[in-house]
């Protein structure tokens, strides 16, 4: 089994910056309606720009259009050049560890090094089904996303990597090239107890629909779990969705400066699936989040 190793931070109390990211759920749209949104997006100044793992469309139709989460991952990084990317969040389920680390670690290399590793335990059982994946218990498949980023990190850090698992075993297993900067932040999905324990022992950047409140509490939780595994628990930080649909400029800074106060540092701006009100985000990103930004930093 893998030991987990420290936070590479030295003991330095670590700071967050404050970012924005959008996500483009690449459902229910044409390839080239969402490449204009990525494109949109990198003028706008987000920081990151997302996309999701489904197979098929979601709400209230299976039958709209829908492009594969990793393949459409590599487009996104040819036709941007400053945003980070990623995926809220992969289903660990979807794949094996070791191929979706090598898919993570080639875009990463395509992109010049803006890949967030955003990964979860999966969830959707009919989709599942649909596409012959096997869905073990919720129990279970926590029990494999441990293991599995128990693997992304020994990959990471080894020439050749060997593991036995309950779920999951390496036999000297090559992997080169590594990520561009050494390392793939992880973003993880979830909020059940045995969850937050395994967000608290891998992750870099926790992500959840909490309202700012709960979110506060589990983060706190979360890093509670990191000191345990030896981790500075500060070196983890939040992101949350702050905008789903149009709102007013005070709601919208309102809810920014919430989820601020309760940990959270990545601010994301959702595309419903019919992306309803998106005509609002320019005038959020050149009018509002400027004024956040320069309130909020250092904070």
């Amino acid at each position: 089994m893998a030991q987990y190793l420290p936070g590479r931070h030295g003991g330095e109390r670590v700071t967050h910056p404050l970012t924005f990211g959008v996500v483009i759920e690449q459902q229910h749209w044409s390839w080239a309606e969402n490449v204009e949104q990525w494109q949109i997006g990198e003028k706008l100044g987000f920081d990151s720009i997302w996309i999701n793992d489904h197979f098929h469309s979601l709400g209230d139709s299976i039958d709209n259009d829908a492009f594969e989460a990793s393949t459409t991952l590599a487009a996104l990084a040819m036709h941007t050049t400053k945003p980070k990317i990623g995926a809220l969040t992969y289903g660990n389920t979807h794949r094996l560890p070791t191929i979706l680390a090598k898919e993570m670690v080639t875009i990463d290399h395509m992109s010049g090094g803006r890949v967030i590793f955003g990964i979860g335990t999966g969830w959707n059982e009919p989709e599942h089904a649909a596409y012959a994946i096997p869905f073990p218990s919720a129990g279970t498949r926590v029990e494999m996303l441990d293991e599995a980023l128990e693997i992304v990190r020994l990959l990471e850090q080894n020439g050749r990597a060997n593991y036995t698992g309950k779920h999951y075993t390496l036999v000297d297993t090559p992997f080169v090239p590594k990520p561009v900067n050494g390392h793939l932040p992880l973003l993880i999905g979830g909020k059940r107890p045995k969850m937050l324990r395994v967000i608290g022992k891998h992750a870099d950047i926790w992500d959840s629909s909490l309202e700012p409140d709960e979110y506060k509490v589990a983060l706190t939780t979360i890093r509670q779990h990191a000191a345990e595994f030896g981790r500075d628990p500060e070196s983890i930080t939040g992101s949350a969705s702050v905008w789903r649909g149009p709102v007013s400029d005070k709601e919208f800074a309102d809810r920014v400066r919430a989820y601020h106060v309760a940990g959270v540092r990545q601010m994301l701006i959702t595309h419903d699936a019919d992306r309803t009100g998106i005509d609002q985000i320019p005038h959020l990103m050149e009018s509002v989040v400027p004024e956040l930004r320069a309130e909020l930093a250092g904070t």
